[in-house]
């Protein structure tokens, strides 16, 4: 077993014990958000051993996203949070189930819980657009609308509605 400080301590040892891990073990076959099974902590432990024995590291560092506070795993669960904040959802969740056995998609034997991650980049996003769309309409003469009034809203409304379309489809995938 580690705590956060080790992780912290190992950053770069564990970035890629992390990616070996997940691309052996999550292929088409098995998802990220299969249950984790006491045979896939021992095999974690085995290539963390052999990265550390080989002094292997990654040639890039995994990207990492702000996630939005108010996210479900991100808010329910303080420890993943605190790997989150460091790591990928993917990566994050396997060490926070690692340190405290506790499975974030399974939390008991016959419950799953499975949500999108919104990401404060989203959320900006939303809230922007919903600013734009409220400045708008502050703008937009009722009393006396003017043809360039209606076109303004018009091409304004597409812009927003192709932007909406790609939010949605960002937290649908």
């Amino acid at each position: 077993m580690f705590s956060y400080s080790d992780v912290v301590d190992n950053l770069r040892v564990l970035e890629c014990a992390l990616v070996r891990f997940v691309d052996s073990t999550f292929d088409n076959h098995r998802s990220c958000y299969s249950r984790l099974l006491p045979s896939d902590r021992v095999f974690f432990f085995t290539i963390l051993a052999e990265v550390q024995r080989t002094g292997a590291r990654l040639s890039f560092s995994p990207s990492v996203s702000t996630v939005w506070f108010a996210d479900y795993y991100f808010s329910t669960y303080s420890g993943y949070a605190k790997y989150r904040e460091l790591f990928c959802m993917t990566h994050a969740c396997l060490l926070w189930w690692i340190e405290s056995d506790e499975d974030l998609f399974h939390p008991t034997p016959h419950r799953s819980d499975f949500y999108t991650e919104v990401t404060q980049a989203e959320m900006d996003s939303r809230l922007s657009a919903r600013q734009t769309w409220n400045d708008v309409l502050e703008s937009f003469n009722m009393e006396t609308p003017s043809p360039n009034d209606f076109h303004l809203l018009r091409e304004f409304s597409r812009s927003l509605t192709s932007l909406l379309d790609y939010i949605d489809d960002q937290l649908n995938e």
